[in-house]
């Protein structure tokens, strides 16, 4: 259905100059009518309005109105013409008496234009029209409250208002590229690095293998998919394992983590330079770990020469656990493993720059080229996280998410103990297996799940043995 909306523009946007308030007002337009496309939402029609935009489109785009940043509100309106003051009053009693009947109601009234009659005036007339309908008045804790937005001789009727995201919109403040983990941290600085009108790249530095790619990928997934709008952002993978590698064999033990950040960070000023990205931004929240305290993140930044963002510096991490329950990540970042953490004992709190310097010296300088170098970058939006997943290896060490985990051992064997949702071999035919699905095979030791793997794999099914068979499954299922 074909419904008109009323969208309020965040307020520091309105306040800009002329000139520049019409440029972001053109990019938010720009951003609703890409993300709408994305979601295959067609036939809208959007007109700008003084601090309004006025959107005609299938119900639908509500979703978009409700993630796309320069937005503070909007509402479903009805529009209508009017002659006069009572005439508009008669069109809003018709349109709210059932609205209002039987309850407390308030009009709250809104004017922009030239009038013989002020806002004050439209509000006492419409009430008293609505008020034999109703239980009464109450402007302070109404039931129901009656809203009219005039503007000339237009005036846009509705009953409720829908928060959108505030903000500004995506573009309009530059571009920088977002460290990102997959973590709870680093999605909701990112989201707030985008509300403040910043577009972003990300990099991921491969620390775990392909589990920890697959399930930083899906929460990427989340959160672009969700929350970005007007351009399409790229992903660069960077595998870190050599040098991390290095880092445990040669750096000292309480010194690891900051050398770690310190390559991290080298790396991000290099692929910002290439993208030309203006800033790094970062999930740091001061304090929260031995690498975030103020004297490590100054010992950390010595190598850079761009600024970095720390959206979430004053937050707590149960803070941050909240604001990703909110924008959507929480579910997918809590099954992503921490695997930047390489110090296991005593760390660093207070790293002096001089000694860092020096452990670093250890560390062959041709590994953070390479790494740069040989990275790989996707378009966000065209990859699946399946993508990811081992292409050679018939084995894998981890289950990803929806998939069809296949027990191939006996039936008492299966009955005795499988993990919750597996399936028995006898319960499926592997013949009618779902194409697109990552299908999981396990026996006790592996070989058995491994030769039906391959049969399943050369048959164009994307399956697996899983590693280590029953024994890393019970480690992994009852831990």
């Amino acid at each position: 259905m074909i419904k008109h909306y009323l969208v309020r523009i965040s307020g520091e946007i309105v306040l800009k100059s002329e000139r520049t308030r019409a440029s972001f007002e053109r990019k938010l337009i720009r951003n609703i009518a890409d993300m709408a496309k994305r979601r295959n939402i067609r036939n809208i029609k959007i007109v700008r309005g003084q601090a309004r935009l006025f959107v005609k489109a299938p119900e639908e785009v509500e979703s978009v109105l409700k993630r796309v940043f320069g937005i503070y509100s909007f509402s479903p309106v009805k529009p209508l013409e009017f002659e006069n003051l009572e005439d508009l009053a008669i069109k809003v009693e018709q349109e709210f008496k059932g609205l209002v009947s039987g309850r407390t109601f308030a009009v709250r009234v809104k004017r922009a234009g030239r009038h013989q009659f002020t806002s004050m005036d439209a509000a006492r007339i419409i009430g008293a029209r609505l008020y034999k309908y109703s239980s009464g008045v109450n402007l302070k804790k109404p039931e129901v409250e009656v809203f009219v937005e005039i503007r000339d001789q237009t005036a846009y009727l509705y009953d409720r208002i829908i928060p959108g995201p505030g903000g500004l919109p995506i573009g309009v403040n530059g571009k920088a590229l977002s460290l990102f983990s997959g973590g709870f941290d680093s999605p909701v600085a990112s989201w707030f690095a985008w509300k403040r009108g910043v577009a972003l790249d990300f990099v991921y530095f491969n620390l775990g293998g392909a589990d920890a790619v697959y399930r930083a990928v899906r929460v990427l997934k989340v959160l672009v998919e969700n929350w970005c709008s007007g351009y399409s952002p790229k992903v660069h993978i960077v595998d870190f394992r050599p040098i991390v590698a290095q880092i445990m064999e040669k750096v000292k033990p309480f010194l690891k983590q900051v050398v770690l950040r310190r390559f991290m960070y080298r790396a991000a000023q290099c692929i910002a330079r290439e993208i030309k990205a203006h800033a790094l931004v970062t999930g740091e929240s001061l304090g929260q770990v031995s690498s975030q305290t103020l004297w490590n993140l100054s010992v950390e930044e010595e190598v850079l020469d761009i600024p970095v963002l720390r959206p979430l510096l004053g937050f707590d991490k149960q803070e941050i656990m909240d604001l990703a329950r909110k924008i959507g990540t929480y579910d997918e970042s809590s099954k992503v493993r921490e695997y930047c953490a390489i110090v296991t004992g005593r760390a660093a709190t207070r790293a002096c720059l001089k000694e860092v310097k020096e452990e670093e010296e250890k560390i062959p300088a041709d590994l953070l080229r390479e790494a740069v170098n040989e990275r790989e970058i996707y378009d966000i939006y065209k990859i699946d996280p399946i993508d990811f997943l081992p292409q050679e290896d018939i084995v894998i060490n981890f289950i990803p998410e929806e998939a069809i985990l296949i027990d191939v051992r006996s039936r008492d064997e299966y009955d005795a103990w499988h993990p919750e949702k597996a399936i028995h071999i006898d319960d499926i035919s592997l013949n009618s297996l779902p194409r697109g699905k990552v299908v999981i095979l396990y026996c006790e030791s592996g070989e058995i799940s491994s030769e039906l793997a391959k049969d399943l794999r050369e048959k164009g099914y994307i399956a697996y043995s899983f590693e280590g068979g029953v024994p890393q499954l019970r480690k992994r299922f009852c831990s």
